[in-house]
């Protein structure tokens, strides 16, 4: 799979085109295929385009691959930090994405962010606020045992 071409194709202006890309890596993230080399480069530039898409079909659909890459693959040398400094312009449609990601980090640097989701108007973000949350805390308090 080249990364490349992923890029160019992403970067284009073909609407189903996008959604096609992106529902191919979610299937591959989801599975035990290696076969996607510097997996780290891509989903930090899935973070940026997803920040930066302006369709939020697209846009929840790419945080909705990042979930899935969060969810299945080796994280740990990839930085969140551009998703957590842009959670407040994120629309609701991808906050559970965007929460959850942040939550499997198991990064405590992230918990200042998530909190301020703890109490949302929407009963679904804060659910995923405060699981993420728990997580997070959860793994900590494990890991200083």
């Amino acid at each position: 799979m080249n990364i490349e071409d992923l890029k160019e194709t992403l970067s284009g202006s073909d609407h189903e085109e996008k959604i096609e890309i992106l529902s191919h890596l979610h299937d591959i993230f989801e599975s035990y295929n290696h076969s996607i080399d510097n997996i780290e480069g891509l989903i930090e530039w899935l973070l940026d385009f997803g920040i930066k898409e302006q369709n939020n079909e697209i846009k929840e659909e790419a945080f909705n691959t990042i979930l899935t890459a969060a969810t299945y693959k080796k994280i740990d040398n990839i930085n969140f930090d551009i998703l957590a400094n842009q959670l407040d312009d994120l629309p609701e449609s991808c906050l559970h994405y965007a929460l959850t990601t942040l939550s499997f980090t198991f990064r405590k640097k992230y918990l200042p962010f998530l909190v301020k989701y703890a109490n949302h108007e929407n009963a679904g973000v804060r659910a995923d606020a405060l699981n993420a949350i728990n997580e997070i805390k959860g793994y900590s308090a494990k890991k200083d045992e």
